[in-house]
């Protein structure tokens, strides 16, 4: 009894030494804030104790301060409890600290406060719908009333679903609409889809949300129109591309009509204020607590503020806000609404704001806190901040994406830069729910950073992004640290384009090592795909190394184009769609790859690309078949690969793995790897450390096997008959994509000359184009079966380099059928010239070829010189013995410098024989 009383007096005068070096206001459920926040708890007559809120306590510091006061560390401690946000809490340099008067707002012990943005639903009631279904049913005067919306339901703290069909998986747009339609605001869809939308009312039409998938990103969009006739669906607001951009049978999906409310987990909010839900099996709607007791039956929230804190400083005039910490607070239920007009970014969400917005902001720390159930991005330090940290913080449940760092755009002044923020030991989770491009963690134009031991999961898209500059121009994003993350379970067949780590751009000191990336799967039906790590467009002077990369689409590792990268001992496994892919070639080194193990089971090496010339270093690494099947080296033995002066000191051979089918990657003590001079690394370092507890959390979530979509319906055979008169001067084709870069290419429709009528199609090349190929025109005519004819009018002028190509492309790489080529007058086929075409006049065509049953790896050429009878050229060979359908024909203007030609008078026909 002696020892605890002592015990107990030591812990006491701990508590009163540690308060007397700090001045504490306290918040908690039953306070007030006009009491004055130096009490724990209120006193008898109540008449003072805690504060109710934050906004309460922060105004409190800055009395505090006003009388000048703050003279030691300030404590804001909040008890357990759920604490209501009507709007964000906003920290001004005013409610600053200083390095020695640091100003904390942080969790009593033991403590879990909530801050929820949202209000809980209850006087619900069981009905049935139309179709006689059980369903929950609850009113909100508000929504009737016009003062309040939402687009997000949390049942028992998960997500429910809005109501949305199909119920899994897409619809696909069916075409392009006709001449003069605007085409990032039009398509025509496939009858059955929209059937429900055809007698709607236009105020309810309009509630309906369109969610389109362009590749990589996704766009939201609200329905202005359907035509019941041509089956054009009409969206309020512009897509950031084209419709049927990036090909074919684009996938979309329809939400937030009554109809669609056919699924358990699914929900519908009517603009008469009536909410519905559809239970799950076992869940019972909530009712009215009895005396004492709490509310039986489900918790529904439903969220009504879009953001939680804000920092606002203005670092251009030296005004920061500063030596704040937000640590142990739990933060919930964030709001977000479709505009009008729609949404739709380019890519990684980027214009979405966060619910922790920072602007000049400098020694800022979230600490052991939670952000979950919000509708946007978790946490943004966008401009001017500087030295801030994020730490053992779990973000899930994410409209969009975790955490963002600096901004899409070089500040001139560097006051308004961001740089050296820490994102550290941070659970990353389940992202993407509305905006599905948005990422894990962002870098835009920020150096210095570093984002370390991190668990970053369940995203469609990337999981760290760094950089933010296409090509070679000027980028901050230097010298940042992306290293002992885990990062998995990325992509789920959704989106395209990915990795686990992305870069773009000049990144000098940049490294991403001790990384463990798995499980990213792409929806690359096109071409695009999911890689484990990822050098895009102009990425240079990044090392890679000690990463563990394994389960994925379309490569461990991919450089699309970039400079001097480094990509060294690294284990690189099991990729799906072939292991390694460099896309572009350049007249500089692209990357060194040495000391690494690449270990998969069947399929290529390479995906696409190649590897031979030399501005690729290979060297010492060990590849490795497990299928058993020979390592083919683009069409080479490894000896003969190594004559080509590749690949000195690499050996094919079994790095002896203790159980690679198992993803266990230790190496046995027979191991060939020291051979190549590969260093073993610790890969279970990486992901998150601390507590027992803490640790669990990341491992908490077993993830299900990925399930790709179907292949989607064919489209019916796409017929063409267009001699350009009823597209306006300056358009392009409605039913082609048109590809140029905007640096005087050109594809349009001229009436500077025609083979009938006033227009014709003008395609200019010119000098300095990223990808010879451009410009080019491209029709997916879907042929699938019987005999295809197009005729056309083609006029040169001089200096033309062009060809006419069909290409089966259901797979990687694609079958090429009919094709020739034009180099300056003379028409080429398999190399060997034709005839000689004349400059500047109009030259009939017509090419006819089998498809599906009627493939007979043979095609035909009729070409009609001005004044002269036609010239058959008939058995030509196709460019691949594996060409079946047609699903692409395109036109390409493959010249470096200014070079013009015309077409006109399209017919394409297809019959059964």
């Amino acid at each position: 009894m002696k020892h605890l009383t002592h015990f107990i007096l030591i812990i006491l005068i701990m508590s009163r030494t540690a308060s007397a070096q700090t001045t504490n206001f306290y918040v908690a459920p039953d306070g007030n804030d006009q009491w004055s926040g130096r009490l724990p708890r209120p006193n008898p007559q109540k008449t003072d104790g805690p504060l109710a809120s934050l906004q309460g306590a922060r105004d409190a510091v800055r009395r505090l301060k006003a009388r000048g006061n703050l003279t030691q560390p300030v404590r804001v401690i909040v008890s357990e409890g759920h604490y209501p946000l009507t709007e964000p809490i906003v920290f001004t340099p005013e409610d600053s600290g200083t390095e020695r008067t640091p100003i904390t707002y942080e969790a009593a012990p033991g403590a879990k406060p909530v801050f929820s943005g949202g209000r809980k639903l209850g006087s619900w009631e069981v009905g049935k719908l139309a179709n006689g279904e059980r369903v929950w049913m609850t009113h909100i005067p508000e929504v009737k009333a016009g003062k309040w919306y939402f687009e997000q339901l949390w049942v028992n703290g998960r997500r429910a679903v809005r109501a949305r069909t199909p119920n899994k998986f897409y619809f696909y747009m069916l075409r392009r609409p006709g001449a003069g339609r605007d085409l990032s605001r039009e398509f025509v869809a496939r009858p059955d889809d929209i059937k429900p939308l055809l007698s709607m009312p236009p105020t309810q039409l309009n509630d309906v949300t369109l969610v389109a998938y362009h590749s990589w990103e996704v766009s939201r969009h609200r329905v202005a129109a359907v035509d019941s006739k041509t089956n054009i669906v009409t969206t309020t607001g512009n897509a950031p591309w084209a419709f049927l951009e990036w090909g074919p049978n684009q996938r979309y999906h329809l939400e937030n009509f009554k109809e669609a409310l056919d699924a358990p987990g699914e929900w519908f909010l009517d603009r008469d204020g009536t909410l519905y839900y559809k239970p799950l099996p076992g869940e019972t709607p909530p009712s009215p607590p009895a005396r004492g007791k709490t509310p039986a039956g489900c918790e529904i929230v439903a969220p009504m503020v879009e953001q939680f804190v804000r920092f606002v400083g203005q670092p251009e005039v030296g005004q920061w806000v500063e030596h704040i910490t937000l640590k142990g607070l739990r933060f919930r239920h964030g709001q977000y609404v479709l505009p009008p007009q729609g949404h739709g970014d380019a890519q990684a969400a980027f214009t979405i704001p966060a619910v922790i917005m920072a602007d000049g902001a400098r020694r800022i720390a979230i600490e052991d806190c939670e952000i979950g159930h919000v509708g946007i991005y978790g946490i943004w330090f966008r401009r001017g901040c500087h030295d801030c940290r994020v730490v053992r913080t779990y973000l899930h449940d994410l409209g969009a994406g975790g955490v963002r760092i600096g901004e899409g755009v070089i500040q001139p002044d560097p006051a308004n830069r961001t740089h050296h923020i820490t994102v550290d030991n941070n659970i990353i989770r389940s992202g993407g729910h509305i905006f599905m491009g948005a990422v894990g963690v962002w870098i835009g134009h920020s150096g210095d950073n570093r984002v370390t031991h991190n668990d970053i999961s369940d995203f469609r898209y990337t999981g760290i992004s760094v950089g933010w500059r296409w090509g070679y121009a000027e980028s901050l994003a230097q010298r940042n640290m992306i290293e002992f993350n885990h990062i998995h379970h990325l992509g789920w067949g959704v989106l395209s384009d990915m990795g686990g780590v992305y870069t773009l751009g000049p990144s000098p000191g940049t490294t991403v090592s001790n990384n463990v990336i798995h499980d990213v799967y792409s929806y690359d039906r096109y071409g695009r795909g999911g890689w484990g790590l990822y050098n895009d467009e102009g990425s240079s002077y990044i090392v890679m190394e000690n990463n563990l990369v394994y389960n994925v689409k379309t490569g461990t590792y991919h450089q699309h184009y970039g400079k001097e990268n480094i990509v060294r001992n690294n284990i690189l496994a099991f990729s799906m769609d072939g292991q390694i892919q460099r896309s572009r070639v350049e007249p500089h080194l692209s990357f060194t790859f040495t000391n690494n193990i690449v270990y998969w089971k069947g399929g290529k090496l390479v995906t696409a690309g190649t590897l031979k010339d030399p501005n690729v270093k290979l060297a010492s690494n060990i590849y490795f078949d497990a299928s058993g099947e020979p390592v083919s080296f683009e069409g080479m033995t490894l000896e003969e690969w190594q004559k080509l002066g590749k690949d000195a000191g690499s050996l094919v051979v079994d790095p002896k793995f203790v159980d690679a089918d198992r993803f266990d990657f230790r190496l046995r003590p027979d191991s060939p790897a020291a051979k190549i001079g590969f260093k073993p690394f610790d890969y279970t370092k990486a992901g998150v450390y601390g507590d027992a507890a803490w640790v669990a959390l990341a491992k908490s979530v077993t993830f299900p096997p990925v399930e790709f979509a179907p292949e989607p319906p064919p489209p019916p055979p796409m017929l063409i008959h267009d001699d350009f008169e009823a597209t306006p001067l300056g358009a392009r084709p409605t039913d082609a994509q048109a590809h140029t870069e905007g640096k005087g290419d050109v594809i349009a429709v001229t009436d500077e000359t025609a083979a009938s009528g006033k227009h014709s199609l003008k395609i200019q090349d010119a000098p300095g184009l990223q990808f010879v190929f451009n410009p080019h025109l491209v029709y997916s005519p879907n042929h699938q079966d019987g005999v295809t004819r197009f005729r056309f009018a083609m006029r040169i002028e001089r200096g033309v380099v062009m060809y006419h190509e069909w290409r089966d492309w259901r797979e990687q790489p694609y079958r090429v059928g009919p094709s020739f080529w034009v180099r300056g007058d003379a028409l080429l086929v398999g190399g060997k010239e034709l005839l000689k075409l004349p400059v500047g006049q109009w030259v009939q065509f017509e090419v006819v070829a089998g498809v599906g049953s009627k493939v007979t790896g043979t095609w035909d050429l009729t070409v009609t010189l001005p004044g002269q009878q036609p010239q058959k050229f008939a058995g030509l060979k196709n460019g691949s013995a594996e060409f079946k359908v047609l699903t692409w024909l395109g036109f390409s203007s493959s010249a470096t410098e200014k070079a013009v030609f015309y077409l006109d008078d399209f017919h394409l026909t297809h019959s059964a024989e």
